[in-house]
């Protein structure tokens, strides 16, 4: 059967298409999907579900799992996915030979797409695919974005291998930026974190009076709770509202869930199917609204999620391109990065999913 790769090509800027490929040629490299995200600081579900959405539009698997054995198991190309990956290499050195000097991965960094981690919930929710295709029209740039919790999006940028990054977690933000890594924190957008739980709240959190009280009512109870505990924004605001609680959590009521790098929307899928309460962002309950399930306590300050734009130190990654990032940074945060922020959500969901900052390029 003949494919038609060119289903694949995404024509949005949102670099899908390379991501995938990227992620292919990992996966011969490693002999797993499991590795290969490791190495490229993917969360698995995202790498997995690009995979799944490409195998759909082609009509053809592109990976086979293998069981058992002395690694444990891992996965590998099918035939499609060899000739998908030989086209793009061919593809690749044509394109090379075409543009000339300083167009393939030894350029500099203003021949190369902008670089960005990006903590996982804007992605999931679609509001950096919304941003990077939004300058790509107005400018012509491309950027390209690897999606992980904060802690990873941080590691990545810490390894030199982003020109920024966009996260939620001020306290490492801040020592991100004492450390000689970053700049300057630039808010992009802003959301709440809500805490959720069962339609019957058996704990009584919704008639609390603080988030802390709230988590206080959980723990007293021994209701079932559901931490992410992969050092992302969402775990690390949770960990700060427990220690304002007094609590140390722990217990058989107290799950770290083993997939929490999944990201938030698997989170809230999990907490909600085994009817648990956590702690998780306005947007990504409003995009899944899982059945049964609740917004119990919500309004406390301390619930502020706030996404700053940060970018890398050029006197620690001289290679970085920092202008670009600048550049990206002043539009992203102007007056038309702002309206699409102020705007995204309005038509799918009837209302927006994120507030935009007040003015432009003010540092947090």
């Amino acid at each position: 059967m003949q494919l038609d790769y060119r289903l694949l090509i995404d024509s949005d800027g949102s670099g899908r298409f390379e991501r995938l490929c990227t992620l292919l040629a990992e996966v011969e490299q490693q002999g797993s999907l499991r590795r290969a995200t490791e190495r490229l600081q993917l969360s698995y579900r995202y790498a997995w579900g690009l995979i799944r959405k490409a195998e759909e539009r082609i009509g053809a698997p592109l990976l086979i799992s293998k069981v058992g054995g002395a690694s444990g198991g891992g996965a590998e190309l099918t035939t499609a996915a060899q000739d998908l990956l030989r086209r793009h290499r061919t593809l690749q050195k044509e394109v090379a030979a075409i543009l000339g000097p300083g167009s393939g991965p030894e350029a500099g960094p203003d021949a190369r797409p902008l670089l960005m981690a990006s903590t996982i919930g804007p992605v999931e929710a679609g509001l950096v695919d919304a941003l990077v295709t939004a300058y790509r029209a107005a400018t012509g740039v491309w950027i390209r974005y690897v999606a992980a919790g904060t802690g990873q999006a941080l590691a990545v940028a810490r390894s030199g291998r982003a020109d920024l990054v966009l996260v939620h977690a001020p306290a490492l933000e801040e020592a991100f930026i004492a450390e000689g890594y970053g700049t300057e924190r630039y808010p992009l957008a802003a959301n709440r974190f809500l805490i959720c739980g069962p339609a019957s709240d058996p704990a009584g959190v919704a008639g609390a009076q603080s988030a802390a009280a709230a988590l206080r009512r959980i723990a007293a109870a021994q209701a079932p709770f559901v931490s992410r505990g992969d050092q992302s924004g969402t775990h690390v605001k949770e960990m700060q509202l427990w220690v304002k609680a007094g609590v140390e959590p722990g217990g058989d009521w107290y799950e770290v869930w083993p997939l929490g790098g999944q990201g938030n929307a698997a989170t809230l899928r999990h907490t909600a199917a085994v009817g648990a309460y956590t702690l998780i962002d306005s947007a990504t309950f409003a995009t899944v609204n899982p059945d049964g399930y609740a917004v119990l306590y919500e309004g406390d300050p301390l619930l502020a999620n706030l996404f700053c734009l940060i970018p890398v130190n050029p006197e620690r990654f001289p290679q970085a391109n920092h202008a670009g990032a600048d550049r990206f940074v002043a539009w992203a945060t102007g007056p038309e990065g702002r309206a699409l922020v102020a705007e995204f959500g309005v038509a799918a969901h009837g209302m927006p999913l994120f507030a935009a900052p007040a003015t432009g390029a003010q540092k947090a």
